[in-house]
């Protein structure tokens, strides 16, 4: 009985998900039947967005990550980290490496590094599934760059959401680790062999140099062969964003074109994809920090867009999205919450002071999202600052875990 109900359910997955494929693929053919040139415009606009902001601003992370993944550095710190994690995030120690990553480089950059792990066997199949949904960011470059300088036109205030972005991050992720711990958890065969090497090493610095050389001896690969390969993967995933990107930026289009205030077009625009649901949010005419606490909940969410790339990554090796999909609504919940309660003090105490008007003023929201998104040179000038920002969480991830393990490890 619970075999069928089994299939059953998978039929009427399978059934709305190919609805709603043809739905979609309906909607684009109409569009560029109806109104070409505006489909055009929509296209070239998210291409634009994709080419300016994500690929520069992801690509070299997405390839280094592949090189530490697969030289063992990861694993390694994982194995340091593993005591704090698990009591703390309910990840395992392999998270501090991946969240760092999520917080600087963006998505998909977490969901890859997170594939990767579950190809290599050394995270579960419930642990992939939570790894990738907390670890999913939103990129500094898109919070203070584009969002708060440029659709802003006030830098502090996009420093502002991004830490409110990391902190609401974070909330969700130990939240759906409380709602999660009650269920049993299993442990393989391969967590059994850590836990007694564990208990022999002389220390669990020792124990981390071991697994970096089993991950590295297991892999094989020369630099050139790692190097290439790493480059390739990065450089797929790149495209399958800017494609997805592509896509619904023409349907936020054509959607929007039936729409008659900005105040409708805005949840449509927030829920599909956050560039253009980030752009879509300060046009609205609202209090600053109403105007914010809506920004951070379309940054938390991140949009159905990212959504699908991220399964895109996930789905073919059998990770499901059911606890991605909790953690985006928690994020985008926390994150709105946490912009109202924090907004008086933090703008007194960073001395940010955003007034629409004079923005107004100043012809920023009245551009084009093309003219006020940064251009290559910009983007690169703040790369060091996202190697530097990525080493610093590394090592504060490391700090933690170095002292739960001294002073609240038992």
């Amino acid at each position: 009985m619970n075999r069928d109900n089994s299939v059953t359910g998978s039929h009427s997955l399978a059934l709305a998900t190919t609805i709603g494929l043809g739905a979609i693929a309906a909607l684009l053919v109409f569009s560029i039947v109806y109104a070409p040139a505006a489909t055009f415009q929509a296209s070239g606009q998210g291409l634009t967005i994709w080419w300016r902001i994500v690929f520069p601003a992801m690509l070299p992370f997405l390839v280094l990550s592949q090189i530490l993944l697969a030289g063992g550095f990861a694993q390694g710190l994982g194995t340091l980290l593993d005591p704090f994690t698990r009591k703390a995030l309910g990840l395992p120690g392999i998270a501090g490496w991946v969240l760092p990553l999520g917080m600087t480089a963006g998505f998909p950059a977490a969901a890859e590094a997170t594939a990767t792990l579950y190809k290599q066997g050394k995270i579960s199949t419930l642990e992939a599934e939570k790894l990738a949904g907390a670890a999913h960011f939103c990129s500094p470059v898109l919070l203070i760059v584009v969002v708060g300088t440029g659709f802003l036109g006030v830098p502090g205030l996009g420093l502002l959401l991004l830490v409110v972005h990391w902190a609401a991050g974070l909330a969700a992720g130990m939240t759906l680790h409380f709602l999660t711990t009650s269920k049993q958890k299993k442990t393989t065969t391969k967590e059994l062999k850590t836990q007694e090497q564990s208990k022999r090493a002389s220390s669990r610095l020792k124990l981390a140099i071991r697994n970096m050389e089993e991950v590295r001896r297991e892999d094989g690969r020369g630099f050139g062969k790692l190097l290439g390969d790493s480059v390739t993967s990065a450089v797929q995933t790149m495209m399958v964003t800017g494609g997805f990107m592509l896509i619904f930026a023409v349907v936020i289009q054509v959607i929007s074109s039936f729409l008659p205030t900005e105040i409708l077009a805005f949840p449509i625009a927030g829920l599909l994809e956050v560039h253009l649901g980030a752009y879509s949010a300060t046009k609205l005419d609202l209090t600053p920090a109403l105007q914010s606490a809506l920004l951070g909940a379309a940054l938390g969410w991140s949009g159905l867009c990212a959504t699908l790339q991220v399964r895109a990554i996930l789905g073919p090796i059998g990770i499901k999205g059911r606890y991605f999909l909790i953690n985006r609504m928690l994020h985008g919940i926390y994150a709105y919450i946490f912009t109202l309660l924090l907004w008086k003090p933090l703008t007194l105490l960073t001395g940010v002071l955003p007034v629409n008007k004079e923005i107004e003023r100043s012809g920023v929201l009245t551009k084009s999202i093309e003219a006020i998104l940064p251009n290559w040179n910009q983007v690169m000038a703040i790369f060091e600052w996202q190697v530097w920002l990525l080493g610093l969480l590394v090592g504060l991830f490391l700090l933690l875990g170095l002292f739960w393990r001294r002073h609240m490890d038992t």
